[in-house]
């Protein structure tokens, strides 16, 4: 394996690692860890499998296209409003959990109110926006470097803290388990960067489908990890009654303070490396759908189109981590699973995807899609 494909796997797992994991516990904490560990192996495979079919697609077009030109080509103006469309609802969702999360551990480290401390962030984070995406991304790999450190310090002081008794406790009952599933496909949102990767690595499939596995099944190793230490650490019942994660960092830490420190740092660089890369993601869609100047004063513009939205949501629910993870598991479902399963089956029924035909067949595809759409269920029905 050479360096370039060991850069474009850390890519891939870099992008799924972050608000996603922090929150797995409070999400799956009342099924017990075995039923939480099964929802999650499943989830991968369903993430990994809707991987494959975007680089089907991808693969189809080749390198240098975007996600907003492929469902414009194969969907028309109706698919690529709907894609576009949830684009924006995910990354608006994620900034507001992201706000929520950060909220609440600037809250515990300073005393400030949270509300307080999700308006200051906002303000810092408009200002390193408008200051340029060099500064953004070379500030980013540094702070994601740090992230993986404080994430392995984490495991290692956990692991001095288990209990194993607990991981036998919970309520894995069908209904609970239906609402994890839209926080747990959020979990696994490597899919933004297909296009990317494919521009980086050129057309080799193979190479391509082993960055696409290897990359998904990474975080899914941190995920189970990070589950067994957070579910021994107490009661599935406490885990569940969990909303946001200043909480979720005081009660697994067990009250000791040097634990909490350790592991306030990692959650704080886990939101942080992925709150400034969805902000950035977030701020060139804006600036290129509205045509938004790249001035000083433009780009303070559209800095804050980016953020006060999500600052008045969050502010509005100052715990809703969660809920905005879910709302943003219901958007990436349609851009990461439904509408790329209507796009391979519209273009194989044209005879095309010839370079590469993601496994299954139609029975494949179908499965697929009613994943999908049993996770959209289980955020606006069942809720």
């Amino acid at each position: 394996m050479n360096t370039k494909m060991i850069g474009a796997i850390s890519v891939v797992a870099g992008t799924s690692i972050g608000a996603g994991m922090l929150g797995l516990p409070i999400t799956l904490g009342n099924l017990g860890f075995a039923t939480g560990a099964s929802a999650l192996v499943f989830m991968w495979i369903v993430a990994a499998y809707s991987a494959l079919m975007l680089l089907e697609i991808n693969l189809e077009f080749g390198q240098g296209v975007n996600f907003n030109y492929m469902t414009g080509k194969i969907l028309g103006r109706t698919g690529q409003l709907i894609g576009t469309g949830s684009v924006f609802f995910l990354l608006y969702c994620l900034i507001v959990a992201y706000l929520s999360g950060l909220g609440g551990l600037v809250s515990n480290a300073t005393g400030l109110d949270p509300r307080t401390g999700t308006v200051i962030l906002t303000a810092i984070s408009v200002v390193i926006l408008v200051a340029g995406t060099h500064f953004v991304v070379q500030a980013n790999k540094f702070l994601f470097i740090a992230m993986l450190v404080a994430m392995l310090a984490s495991f290692i002081v956990l692991g001095g803290h288990v209990d194993t008794s607990y991981l036998t406790q919970g309520n894995p009952t069908p209904a609970a388990l239906f609402v994890t599933l839209p926080v747990l496909i959020t979990s696994f949102g490597y899919h933004v960067c297909i296009p990317s990767i494919v521009t980086y690595i050129g057309e080799d499939k193979k190479s391509l489908i082993r960055i696409m596995l290897i990359g998904g099944a990474l975080p899914s190793l941190c995920y189970l990890l990070w589950l067994f230490l957070s579910l021994s650490s107490t009661t599935p019942e406490q885990l569940a009654s969990m909303n946001n994660v200043d909480a979720l960092v005081e009660l697994i830490s067990g009250g000791i303070g040097w634990v909490k420190t350790i592991v306030s740092i990692f959650a704080a660089l886990a939101l942080v490396t992925s709150f400034f890369g969805v902000s950035l993601s977030l701020f060139d869609l804006v600036a290129e759908t509205f045509k938004r100047k790249d001035t000083n004063m433009g780009r303070t513009g559209t800095g804050l189109i980016v953020f006060v939205p999500p600052l008045i949501a969050s502010l509005m629910a100052p715990d809703g981590f969660i809920a905005a993870l879910a709302h943003a598991g219901a958007a990436f479902t349609v851009i990461a699973v439904l509408l790329p399963c209507i796009m391979i089956w519209k273009m194989r029924a044209a005879g095309l995807n010839q370079k590469f035909r993601a496994f299954g067949g139609r029975p494949a595809i179908v499965a697929s899609f009613l994943c999908g759409v049993a996770i959209i269920l289980a955020n606006y029905v069942h809720a």
